[in-house]
């Protein structure tokens, strides 16, 4: 199971004080407004409180939308594959994937079996500006693709296997330039990197997916 990272500690609580101190405000002015009357004291109190529960409101609904991507602290461990050729077949390669999880640990196991002599594996990446990262959030990443490629330059004939569902909402995103975490977000693409058969293990950091030997 995938999901963005976010550290919870001060800023979080500060987050849910936040919430709690502007329905404080907003509910303090409205009964104090009902006793001694006048839009002064609602203006005061009660912008206060509603400025206070948008910040928080904001910042976790930017949270909630983050929850399908493994955060980035690093360089992170994403994934081992093992690539074999299969016997007797050219141009076919099977796949023994593994996938990690935010702790580290092998979340899944899946085996493909792909046209090509080399594999492609790619990943959607999205940087965050580095005062969101202080706030307790981190960038984060999604496996997103796995296919194969010929060395003899012809193009295969199989669709692409998706490995956390369809990413055809995050390019349509980019495509029209309007990312919805565009606030937050410093920049968001597709990274994907080509190896030979061979055991290798997938990194992944801010700027790259990268293969190398265990």
């Amino acid at each position: 199971m995938n999901n963005f990272s976010v550290d919870f500690g001060i800023v979080q609580i500060a987050m849910i004080l936040l919430i709690l101190v502007g329905l404080a405000l907003l509910v303090s002015a409205v009964v104090r407004m009902r006793r001694v009357g006048g839009l002064r004291v609602l203006l005061g109190r009660g912008s206060a409180g509603l400025v206070l529960l948008l910040v928080a409101v904001v910042l976790l609904w930017f949270a909630t939308l983050m929850q399908t991507y493994l955060g980035l602290t690093g360089e992170i461990k994403a994934a081992h594959v093992v690539v074999k050729e299969v016997a007797g077949q050219d141009h076919r390669l099977d796949v023994d994937l593994t996938i990690f999880g935010q702790d580290g640990e092998p979340d899944r196991r899946e085996t493909y079996r792909i046209e090509g002599d080399q594999w492609v594996m790619q990943a959607n990446i999205v940087e965050l500006h580095p005062w969101v990262n202080a706030l307790g959030f981190h960038s984060g990443y999604k496996l997103s693709r796995l296919f194969g490629q010929r060395t003899d330059g012809e193009p295969t004939t199989e669709r692409h296997i998706f490995l956390n569902g369809s990413d055809q909402d995050f390019f349509q995103d980019m495509r029209e330039g309007d990312w919805w975490t565009k606030p937050f977000v410093r920049s968001a693409y597709g990274n994907a990197t080509i190896a030979t058969p061979g055991e290798w293990d997938i990194y992944i950091s801010h700027d790259a997916i990268k293969p190398r030997k265990p």
